[in-house]
């Protein structure tokens, strides 16, 4: 009986740490490849090429030597490979990521090096598992049916745990503690029948679980000047604080700076948002899509008395860290949601005069906030008169931003772009109205400047309108139906490495 639930054990943890390993990778990568198509992609595949591996050598390996000793000694090299990962994970991934200029082909071989092996040494439990449990070759189906389906609970229990019991609420270092302690404890499972004569088997699997256990349990050092870090099941959020001034980066990719002493937004572009004013001067209500830092949303209160300012994010982590480090406080009529942009604005039946989009984790943007079907959305939520926003984050330097800017001009009667001074970054305005000249713009913007304190002055951002450069013909209008929008970031990133 006791060797019976060993048995049992061995095969259902075996497949929830495979796959909670699977989810948790997209995490350790995402810092440093992204959170696209592509890496998803790469991970899928490297677990499936780590499954049909495993699967032929455990097959063979248990022909060769049918003991659960030998399969104790694979799992505790599995073992070995998390703690890997747990010790110098992170370096490894960031200098594979430098050297391969986090190409989808970096993301392949990211993979392949910190999760392959593990995986491939996690797949040999099934194929042992049933040479093992075979003593009647009549009812061998059977068997086998049982432990594949053991299996597949224990990889739905992973599946689940991982995604929301472990990413949500512990950091990254303590859930890779966790599975590494996890998998070396289920070796010492299975090598419990002969610690003698597995006794270096034995020893290897107390000293990873003597390393896995603090990494688990104990709270992490931050380095430098990093003062708070947490994985969510959407992005890594880091904290950090120089010199008075604190930012949020998504994925290592900024996406606020706060002084600390006023509260004032540092960065340059979410002062640009503040244009929208030029095109309809009345502006009373402003939802954000894309909380970040409450940046663009806290300018604005602070220089337009009687303001609303509703935000939406769908990663209730980004709200919770900029009220907890950066100064974000909602106003008493503003509202701060946390769901999808898109399905908020279905579901609302709310209108605002400016909306403002600026919705990217790290470098990516979700595709169902880039398309023509959205901008409808968003068309229809917009008071007459009302303007559109959207801030991009390398100008018009690359095919995304290219294919969003030409997206806008199919929906939208005027689209003004401006360019923010002293960062790559473009604000795109847009409205169901004539368009106005430089000089009305200029001219308007003066007119606000001298009621409301802008920094920059809206004159001078009026000024800073930008000229389109490329044939719009031979780029995409994004829709629901056809978005590549991860291809086109990585063709813009791919361009920019290139560039001396």
């Amino acid at each position: 009986m006791v060797y019976r639930l060993r048995f049992y054990w061995v095969v259902a943890a075996g497949g929830a740490i495979l796959m909670a390993l699977e989810i948790l990778s997209s995490r350790v990568l995402a810092p440093h490849f992204g959170n696209s198509v592509y890496v998803w992609g790469s991970i899928i595949s490297v677990f499936l090429g780590a499954l049909s591996v495993g699967y032929l050598w455990g097959g063979w390996l248990a022909d060769r030597e049918p003991s659960m000793a030998a399969l104790g000694r694979l799992i505790v090299l599995a073992a070995v490979f998390q703690a890997i990962v747990l010790l110098a994970g992170s370096r490894l991934t960031a200098w594979l990521g430098e050297i391969t200029g986090g190409t989808p082909a970096g993301t392949l071989l990211a993979a392949s090096v910190l999760f392959g092996p593990a995986s491939v040494l996690l797949a040999t439990v099934s194929p042992y598992a049933v040479r093992l449990a075979a003593r009647d070759l009549g009812v061998l189906g059977n068997t086998a049916g049982r432990l594949y389906a053991l299996s597949t609970l224990g990889s739905l229990a992973g599946t689940l745990g991982c995604t929301f019991g472990l990413i949500p609420f512990l950091e990254l270092r303590q859930i890779i503690g966790l599975l590494t302690a996890a998998t070396a404890a289920t070796a010492g499972v299975a090598l419990a029948g002969s610690v003698r004569r597995q006794a270096p088997a034995a020893i290897l699997a107390v000293l990873v679980l003597a390393v896995a256990i603090p990494a688990a349990f104990l709270p992490q050092r931050l380095a430098g000047d990093l003062i708070y870090e947490r994985v969510t099941p959407y992005q890594t959020l880091e904290v950090r604080e120089r010199n008075g001034v604190r930012t949020l980066e998504s994925d290592r990719i900024r996406q606020a700076a706060v002084r600390m002493s006023d509260g004032e937004s540092m960065l340059l572009y979410p002062r640009y948002a503040a244009a929208a004013w030029l095109l309809k001067p009345d502006v009373r209500r402003v939802l954000v899509i894309g909380l970040g830092g409450g940046n663009v949303g806290s300018y604005l209160r602070r220089r337009i008395p009687g303001l609303t300012v509703d935000y939406v994010d769908i990663d209730p982590a980004v709200l919770e860290v900029a009220r907890r480090f950066l100064a974000f406080h909602a106003g008493p009529a503003d509202r701060v949601t946390v769901a999808d942009g898109r399905n908020f604005l279905r579901a609302s039946p709310q209108s605002w005069d400016f909306i403002y989009c600026d919705a990217y984790i790290g470098l990516s943007v979700p595709f169902h906030l880039t398309t023509v079907q959205f901008l409808d959305e968003v068309k229809r939520h917009l008071t007459p008169g009302g303007v559109f926003g959207l801030n991009l984050s390398v100008g018009l330097s690359d095919p995304f931003s290219q294919a969003m800017y030409r997206t806008v001009r199919e929906r939208f009667r005027s689209v003004y772009l401006l360019s923010v001074w002293g960062a790559p970054n473009s604000e795109v305005l847009a409205a169901d109205m004539p368009g106005l000249t430089p000089a009305e713009l200029v001219a308007r913007g003066r007119e606000l400047d001298r009621r409301w304190r802008f920094d920059p002055p809206l004159a001078a951002a009026a000024a800073r309108r930008q000229a389109v450069s490329f044939e719009e013909a031979s780029v995409p209008v994004l829709s629901d139906e056809f978005a590549p929008v991860d291809r086109l970031i990585q063709l813009g990133v791919a361009q920019r490495a290139k560039r001396p």
